[in-house]
């Protein structure tokens, strides 16, 4: 690659910006899912060693799709009036493996790197839910990760391209292109139609390493959420239940403000480490300027939460530490800033989808998602029970 950007970089530098600035009115709290969204990518394992295989998925979620086919007897057409949602297919996904990236600025397209073939720079890994690939089919020989390696670090590469460590072996990206359920490709690229239509394309990456073989005794493993609960009632994916209300079915936590009837109390179980490990997993942290020998440390692991509509009071964010295998996370959901204005057609025609994604800060990851059947209450000036004041819509807005 030349020292600045390539030609077609910088064709892609303007129309990407005018991507960027045209989804600025786009913008929603990360919490909330109201259109094409890849919330996170999987792999198992999240460092591949040698002989193995990894297999990828990802938490891709677009409630759009859910649309109404018939309406009640006031015929207006609006959400709260659906009786029968359309479910549309979801989202396409293309997979691809790029030994490096070109960046965010490039859609994070594959870069190449001088005297590999391109063919080994770049993997078509197919489309589908999930996709998977082996080690040996991405690394030819023992030596291609240090040749692979040499070549980055003496390369004459673009400022924005940053270097991967190659300490633990070779760190390579997974690019994940989503494309929305029914959208009209007409001859475009998956890249050209990412540029001409954002709202129905989503670009994510994930970094998957491939290791060494002396350094698989330092792998990492995913954390896992064993489930999702609503008090003692665990909640199933694709199985829309009515929770609980109010702050009854939430364990007693100290320093959580969880005393309101109006929220729907959630929480997510975990492990951490291979199977069900007592602590968050220590590691060795890539050396630096400043310490050329760190010492090991614990991991730092964090869940976020999304719904498809209603409002989540944050995430709950573990520091390092030890964990242990009961230990848990909450959260509540309401539907109170949602009823902007009283406009009671913003409800959802079906379940509210809720998703929890587990990160432990060094690419292993985990995602659950349930299904909450809300019997909305749109209020007739009649007093509502206090364990159905978390489905009192018009209530809370007030």
């Amino acid at each position: 690659m030349p020292s600045q950007p390539s030609a077609l970089a910088l064709r892609l530098l303007l129309p990407f910006a005018l991507f960027v600035g045209c989804n600025g009115n786009m913008l929603e709290q990360q919490s909330t899912v109201s259109k094409l969204r890849v919330l996170a990518m999987r792999a198992e394992p999240p460092d591949l060693a040698p002989g193995e295989t990894v297999t990828l998925d990802a938490l891709v979620v677009d409630p759009r799709h859910d649309r109404c086919t018939e309406f009640g007897a006031a015929g207006s057409g609006s959400p709260a009036d659906c009786l029968s949602p359309e479910v549309v297919g979801p989202p396409t996904l293309h997979w691809e493996l790029c030994l490096f990236d070109q960046g965010a600025t490039n859609l994070y397209r594959c870069g190449t790197i001088p005297d590999l073939p391109p063919d080994v720079t770049r993997r078509d890994l197919g489309t589908g839910a999930t996709a998977s690939i082996a080690y040996n089919a991405i690394v030819p020989a023992p030596s291609f990760i240090e040749q692979a390696c040499g070549q980055l670090a003496s390369a004459d590469l673009p400022d924005f391209v940053e270097i991967p460590s190659c300490r633990r072996g070779l760190p390579v990206t997974i690019r994940l292109t989503a494309i929305a359920a029914g959208a009209d490709l007409a001859g475009r690229t998956t890249d050209q139609f990412c540029l001409d239509q954002p709202a129905d394309c989503e670009i994510a990456k994930k970094s998957l390493t491939l290791l060494l073989p002396e350094k698989v005794g330092e792998r990492n493993h995913n954390p896992h959420i064993e489930g999702l609960f609503n008090g003692a009632t665990e909640l199933e994916s694709e199985v829309a239940i009515v929770p609980a209300c109010g702050d009854d079915s939430v364990p007693n936590e100290e320093d959580y403000d969880h005393h309101d009837p109006r929220v729907v109390p959630l929480v997510a179980v975990v492990t951490v480490g291979e199977g069900s490990g007592s602590s968050a997993e220590l590691f060795n942290p890539e050396p630096s300027q400043a310490d050329a020998s760190p010492a090991p440390k614990r991991e730092f692991l964090d869940i976020a939460w999304h719904s498809t509509f209603g409002g989540l009071r944050g995430a709950t964010y573990w520091g390092e530490g030890l964990t242990t295998d009961d230990e848990i996370t909450l959260n509540q959901l309401e539907f109170k800033q949602h009823m902007k204005d009283y406009d009671l057609s913003e409800l959802p025609a079906g379940p509210v989808r809720i998703f929890a994604v587990l990160r432990d800060g060094r690419g292993g990851v985990d995602f659950r998602e349930a299904e909450l059947s809300i019997p909305f209450i749109t209020g007739s000036g009649n007093e509502v029970a206090a364990d159905q004041q978390c489905f009192d819509v018009q209530g809370v807005a007030k």
